[in-house]
This record gives C-alpha cells, sequence and structure tokens, in this order.
C-alpha cells in the first residue's frame, strides 16, 4: 500500500515539477524602417483588428539569428473606458528557418494608447503577450507555458496500470 501511495504522490507532483520551470520567454523586437516589422489597424479602432509580424529577438534572454518571426493578430476590437479589449485572436512564433516553434490563441485582451504608443496585452491557455507599438518600431515579450494537465493524465494513467498489475499477480 505504501508503494501505491508514493507512486500516486509522485504521479501528482510531475506536472506541478514540469510547471514551475518550464516558461519560455520570446522577445520581439523590429522596426518598419529596417523592414523587420509591419502592422495594421494602429491606431486601434473599434470593430477594427490589430496584425502585427515583428523579427524574433531572443529566446529566454538568449540572441536568435534573423529571420524569426511572430505574427498576432487580436479579435474584434470592443471600446471600453481608457482603450479597447478583444476576445479571440492567434500568435504564430518561427525561428530561422521558418519552423513554428510556437502556434496558440487568446481567450481575451486589452488595448491602451498612450502618447502615440499602443500596448497590447493578451492572454490564452498557454500564452501570456505583451506588446508596445509606436514611432515605428515593435516591441514585446511572449510568454509560453506547456500545460502540465497532460503530464498529470499520464501519471495517473500509469498508478491505474500499477493497480491492476499488482491485483494480477496477487491473485495469481
Amino acid at each position: 500500500m505504501r508503494r501505491v501511495v508514493l507512486l500516486a504522490v509522485l504521479a501528482l507532483a510531475l506536472p506541478i515539477a514540469a510547471f514551475a520551470d518550464s516558461v519560455t520567454d520570446y522577445a520581439i523586437f523590429g522596426t518598419t524602417s529596417a523592414g523587420t516589422a509591419t502592422f495594421s489597424g494602429v491606431p486601434p479602432a473599434a470593430s477594427g483588428t490589430i496584425s502585427v509580424t515583428s523579427a524574433l529577438f531572443a529566446i529566454n534572454g538568449v540572441s536568435q539569428p534573423a529571420g524569426g518571426t511572430i505574427s498576432l493578430t487580436t479579435g474584434t476590437l470592443t471600446a471600453v473606458t481608457g482603450g479597447f479589449t478583444f476576445t479571440g485572436g492567434t500568435i504564430d512564433i518561427t525561428n530561422s528557418s521558418s519552423t513554428t516553434l510556437f502556434q496558440g490563441s487568446f481567450t481575451s485582451g486589452s488595448v491602451m494608447v498612450l502618447n502615440g504608443i499602443t500596448f497590447i496585452n493578451a492572454v490564452g491557455n498557454k500564452v501570456s503577450v505583451t506588446l508596445q507599438i509606436g514611432h515605428g518600431a515593435v516591441s514585446g515579450d511572449t510568454f509560453v507555458t506547456p500545460e502540465p494537465g497532460t503530464l498529470g493524465l499520464l501519471g495517473t494513467g500509469l498508478v491505474g496500470i500499477a493497480g491492476l498489475v499488482r491485483r494480477k499477480f496477487k491473485a495469481a
């Protein structure tokens, strides 16, 4: 019985450990003058959307070779006091070899304009994005966190199989 309890505790601890240290930070920086950033929908307007494509600058603080991109599109903007909100939207992150590093979607977000700079904050199931667009430049960060629930399901499935095997050997 002790072994089963220990195995169950380990199965539940595994996803927590994976969740704690598996955040990937993608840094964004591009300028329109250098051709490394494009955007539309800025300044924002109600019932519009914002689309941004910018150069991938770094992954977890390590500079990346030129050619990687981050593309973000918001859902339809709704005017609220002090800015806009949106539901939905997508993000695609590719490296310099055009290999997809991450694709995700947003559940919600907000847009604010201060002193000619547009600030976008968006969150989704496994992603959180902050962007600043202004004066011909795009900068920001994207945090991607893998879902630990899959590891939890794997762990509890293994505990169940171990219990069935133990019961079968005990009966024989």
